[in-house]
């Protein structure tokens, strides 16, 4: 149903040849939770919007299809629009989250952000996400870090913690296409690095999945994402789909 959805919004926008919004767009999507689910069903919103990605195509739609494929009990909506997106946080269980966009620097979205985490949700923040944003606190709680540059092209990502749940059933080293984000860690002492990225004018790995430790919320970041070549991979789509269980208590 919620494809279905999704492609007859598409419909009134203006649409690239794939059949999708214009990868910038923030046009609601008119997606609903379903009101009467089985019990122990997870609700997961996917949010996102912004510059240099296509946002619609891969991680909303693609991400979502991931999802609903991988997880048992799940309910998945997804849009890159503020209003919704602030309805959905007060229903969801689960918060996927990659944006760039200034609407999600508003205090009104950070200030929910924050209630979502302090009310012991899940979040995750994925790779925009993890960038270096100019919202007061939001790097410091949900990134532990900060994202200033980045390179581009095939590199090896390495699991360094394979009895952490996100890398269940990743495999131990795998190749990706993809921005290989320079993430520069800066709370050490609250960040448990689960995966690395093969060195990228840096002196060494750099992280690029790991749990913020968060006295209230479960937090994972992965900086992986940056278009369909990410989002098709296998390893990526194991890591969404473990990251999503994790924070979600299962």
């Amino acid at each position: 149903m919620k494809s279905i959805l999704l492609l007859t919004t598409a419909l009134c926008l203006p649409l690239f040849a794939d059949g999708f919004p214009p990868p910038d767009s923030i046009e609601p999507m008119n997606q609903r939770f379903e009101r009467v689910v089985a019990t122990g069903t997870l609700r997961v919103a996917i949010v996102g919007s912004g510059s240099s990605h296509h946002f619609p195509k891969d991680f909303l739609h693609t991400d979502s299809k991931t999802l609903e494929a991988g997880i048992e009990k799940v309910d998945v909506v997804a849009t890159p629009n503020f209003e919704e997106a602030m309805a959905f946080l007060k229903a969801a269980d689960v918060l996927v989250f990659s944006g760039n966009h200034q609407q999600w620097g508003r205090p009104k979205f950070q200030k929910a952000l924050n209630e979502f985490a302090d009310a012991g949700k899940g979040l995750v923040m994925l790779h925009a996400a993890t960038w270096v944003h100019p919202w007061k606190g939001y790097n410091e709680r949900f990134i532990g870090g900060r994202t200033p540059s980045h390179g581009k092209g095939d590199f090896e990502v390495t699991v360094k913690d394979p009895d952490h749940s996100v890398t269940d059933g990743v495999p131990g080293t795998f190749d990706i296409w993809d921005e290989n984000y320079r993430f520069q860690l800066e709370a050490k002492d609250r960040v448990h690095v689960c995966c690395e990225n093969q060195p990228d004018q840096t002196d060494g790995p750099i992280p690029s999945v790991w749990e913020v430790k968060d006295p209230k919320a479960k937090i994972i970041c992965i900086t992986l994402g940056h278009d369909h070549r990410a989002h098709e991979n296998k390893a990526f789509q194991k890591l969404l789909i473990n990251a999503v269980n994790y924070v979600g208590g299962r």
